[in-house]
């Protein structure tokens, strides 16, 4: 991984050296790949800040544990639904029947 920041608008050219037999082979499994974050660092750390939201929680198998508890949190459901509004115009409304049982036999 390499990280770099340029504060200068323009193009700029990255030159890696690829010298083992086991870097070549990764570069060719796998290309390169670059993000460019141009919105400035603020925007970029509120993108990872709802990105984290939405995905970080349920870690552990305890379900009664606070945010890593095995359970989807209230604030990871929120971000994904503010994703969906916000990206793809997707509102969701809420179901009237929050539980549903499934006889065992049918899956």
């Amino acid at each position: 991984m390499h990280i770099e920041a340029f504060y200068m608008r323009g193009s700029h050219r990255l030159s890696f050296e690829m010298t083992t037999p086991e870097a070549q082979a990764d570069v060719g499994f796998g290309g390169i790949k670059a993000f460019a974050f141009c919105e400035g660092i603020v925007k970029e750390v509120e993108s990872l800040w709802s990105f984290t939201k939405s995905f970080v929680g349920g870690l552990t198998p305890h379900p009664y544990w606070p945010i890593i508890g095995s359970h989807v949190p209230e604030y990871m459901q929120e971000a994904t639904l503010d994703f969906l509004r916000e990206s793809m115009g997707l509102v969701m409304e809420e179901r009237p029947i929050q539980k549903v049982e499934i006889d065992p036999d049918l899956i």
